[in-house]
């Protein structure tokens, strides 16, 4: 682990041990919300759609999960298993925090995760 993401920071993960031994339950208030916002989405979509609005979303989404999420949180950040300029691995870093699973301080402070997240048991 970097130096920057030693102990001695300001972010622990006190209560790690809750994320690997709770369970997975289903959460009907985030899904009436989720539900709401995708249907809000479609609508003004169906009334608003244009060709340049749909070029905007695909390279918007291509960006954030595509180059932020796989290639700047999951490939730099955990699993540092490629190489390139700092900067950029930054850049990446900062598109993959867009998608709103975690900071990257989150994500290095989080020693394990439930195997349902892992793909490691289904419901």
């Amino acid at each position: 682990m970097p130096a920057s993401a030693s102990t001695a920071h300001r972010v622990h993960a006190a209560a790690w041990r809750d994320v690997v031994d709770g369970q997975v339950r289903y959460a009907w208030k985030k899904s009436l919300w989720f539900s709401a916002m995708a249907g809000t989405a479609l609508g003004g979509g169906a009334l608003y759609a244009s060709w340049r609005g749909l070029l905007l979303f695909a390279l918007s989404t291509g960006c954030v999960l595509l180059l932020g999420h796989s290639l700047g949180s999951h490939r730099k950040l955990i699993h540092d298993s490629y190489q390139c300029p700092a900067w950029l691995g930054y850049l990446l870093i900062y598109c993959g925090v867009l998608v709103g699973l975690a900071g990257p301080l989150g994500l290095l402070r989080q020693p394990d995760c439930h195997p349902f997240l892992r793909h490691g048991t289904g419901f």
